[in-house]
């Protein structure tokens, strides 16, 4: 029976979050941190700021429903409790309400409880914010807000951002495309293999950010963390426990006043770690879209000058420019992670507007998928661009076959000889050892060139196809599922 009552109580917050969507927005300010002009419009339901009431009224009315649950409240007054009372005061209170109480209260949550009483029946005014403090609720709904605005949100946008990815290396997993190291031609890989890389990581920040909304902790201890008020008036200690098992959080082990402050800064890190893959994939389009090497198209914005131009690559420059707000707000969560002894007010004030790192990775999230929805690759430049040094790009091949037969120095000499003459006549890397051999007759080279196998000299003479594991590696990633 005991099991039941909890599954209900698990059905009540899900029928609480879904309820958010449906709340009127007209007259609401839905401002979220951050520029005005990065407002993703599927957070504002639960980030705006009028909706900040919101999540404290879910936590305030869960304890409540714990209170019921552990016996302290009787039948008489849970009976109270009910849908249609959470989505009153769900519907009637916010923040704007909120603010205009708190000139006369002083504190934000006494006046969250002068709003609350105005809708609760008088048999539960006793029992609201029992044994609490102020931050057992805020602590708590911020946890709650950024696990529901994680699953809810970025988990379905990055399922889809993963697909659209995964598509693009698809159909580009066997396009020939110069590697590069230091932005110079390097080996042979294909498109889809500069996908795979940046996909893969993707992939692991986002499996991680799954891991860490998980582990953001809320507490129910009290002033100073002892639960001291709930230990001489509550006959159960299940009373934190149970609120935590109600709302899917774990509990802080120890806490202060308020939850130590690492799950969150660890989640809002792999935010920002997330970013800075998308970053990475802004920044190799917007290269790879330019002139000097137009191996691709992607969303771009039109021109108010030099109408010679086709295009700038306005997307994937978005997406790499908005990591560095991205990082600065962190700053923010990174500088608040000191609270003197059991806690002080002067980081409430920041904290306030830490969602600011969700919603700006959220917008890079938007502008990726943007990006990647709109690449396009151009196979004929990837191949010019590729064979303006296909008949050098197996170099590291030689020196190798050299070096492994016994010549000393092999990379030099291929590197300072052999390269040169090859670039000079526009000699392939066979010819080139043939015309050197024919001009020098150094014999211990000779022989040396005499063993190298007809494998190998097949690399040399088609390069296209030293591309090492490029392709299964590619298959193997396109089906690296989110």
């Amino acid at each position: 029976m005991e099991g039941m009552k909890m599954e209900n109580q698990k059905c009540m917050l899900g029928y609480a979050i879904s309820l958010l969507p449906d709340i009127p927005t007209k007259f609401r300010n839905l401002q979220m941190p951050g520029d005005g002009r990065y407002q993703p419009e599927e957070l504002k339901l639960y980030l705006g700021y009028d909706m900040w009431t919101r999540w404290l009224v879910i936590v305030e009315y869960f304890w409540m429903l714990t209170l019921a649950e552990i016996g302290e409240m009787p039948e008489k007054d849970a009976k109270f409790l009910t849908k249609e009372l959470l989505a009153k005061l769900l519907m009637n209170i916010n923040t704007t309400k909120q603010d205009i109480i708190e000139k006369k209260t002083k504190h934000d949550i006494l006046a969250l409880l002068v709003l609350m009483r105005r809708y609760l029946p008088k048999e539960l005014h006793r029992w609201l914010h029992f044994c609490a403090t102020s931050y057992d609720i805020i602590n708590t709904a911020y946890a709650l807000q950024l696990k529901t605005v994680f699953f809810h949100v970025f988990a379905p946008k990055l399922k889809y951002l993963d697909a659209i990815w995964r598509k693009t290396i698809y159909e580009s997993v066997r396009v020939l495309q110069a590697g590069r190291t230091h932005l110079q031609t390097a080996l042979p890989i294909t498109f889809g293999f500069w996908g795979s890389n940046l996909h893969n990581r993707f992939i692991g920040s986002s499996r991680k950010a799954f891991d860490l909304a998980n582990e953001i902790q809320g507490k129910f201890t009290g002033a100073v963390g002892t639960s001291a008020s709930q230990r001489v008036l509550l006959k159960s200690k299940e009373g934190e426990k149970v609120l935590m098992e109600m709302l899917g959080l774990p509990a802080a082990e120890i806490s202060t006043q308020i939850t130590p402050p690492e799950g969150m800064a660890r989640f809002y890190g792999e935010l920002v770690l997330l970013s800075g893959i998308l970053t990475n994939l802004g920044e190799d389009v917007r290269i790879l879209q330019s002139s000097q090497f137009g191996e691709i198209t992607s969303a771009s914005s039109t021109l108010s000058t030099m109408s010679h131009k086709k295009a700038n690559p306005i997307s994937a420059e978005n997406v790499a420019g908005m990591h560095v707000i991205i990082i600065a707000e962190y700053m923010k969560v990174l500088m608040t992670l000191v609270s003197d002894l059991q806690r002080d007010l002067r980081w409430s004030c920041v904290m306030r507007s830490f969602s600011a790192v969700a919603v700006y990775t959220y917008q890079q999230i938007l502008t990726a998928e943007k990006t990647l929805k709109t690449i396009k690759v151009n196979r004929t430049m990837c191949c010019e661009n590729f064979n303006k040094q296909a008949n050098v790009v197996t170099a590291e091949l030689l020196h190798l076959s050299l070096q492994r037969e016994g010549l000393k120095d092999a990379h030099r000499f291929v590197n300072k000889t052999i390269v040169p003459l090859a670039e000079e006549q526009s000699f392939n890397l066979i010819d080139a050892m043939e015309a050197y051999l024919s001009n020098h007759r150094n014999k211990k080279i000779s022989k040396i060139w005499n063993k190298i196998g007809s494998d190998i000299k097949h690399y040399l003479l088609h390069p296209n196809e030293y591309t090492g594991d490029a392709v299964e590696i590619s298959q193997r990633e396109a089906k690296n599922i989110l």
